[in-house]
């Protein structure tokens, strides 16, 4: 089994992520842009599910750091950040290249299906 050298960073955000937290914030002039966060785990240990998931939710909070909102008010902004969002915990899970990290990352995400809820007022 391949192990991963827990002291190298990570950076979450590839060009991908970034270019669609760019088009969602397109509307906000004086926005700054979006940027590239370095997430750190040296301190766990990724071999535990808990050590995964504390990698996990430092990955997510670094991914909505760069992408903005989910929950913005314009239904484009929130579907582009929502998308960044994927693309980001994606490309960072898979960066690090984990078993336990990957097992955490796939039930998040099969447990919490992307929706958005229209809702038509007359």
């Amino acid at each position: 089994m391949k192990t991963t050298n827990h002291k190298h960073p990570i950076v979450m955000a590839g060009i991908a992520a970034l270019c669609l937290a760019t088009a969602a914030m397109a509307a906000q002039a004086d926005a700054p842009a979006p940027q590239a966060r370095t997430v750190r785990y040296a301190d766990l240990n990724l071999n535990t599910p808990a050590g995964a998931a504390v990698l996990y939710k430092r990955i997510k909070n670094a991914a909505e750091q760069v992408c903005g909102d989910g929950n913005a008010r314009q239904l484009a902004e929130a579907m582009a950040a929502k998308a960044c969002l994927a693309r980001a915990v994606q490309a960072g899970v898979h960066a690090v290249n984990n078993v336990q990290l990957t097992r955490v990352y796939d039930a998040h995400r099969d447990a919490a299906p992307e929706t958005i809820n229209v809702a038509m007022l007359h």
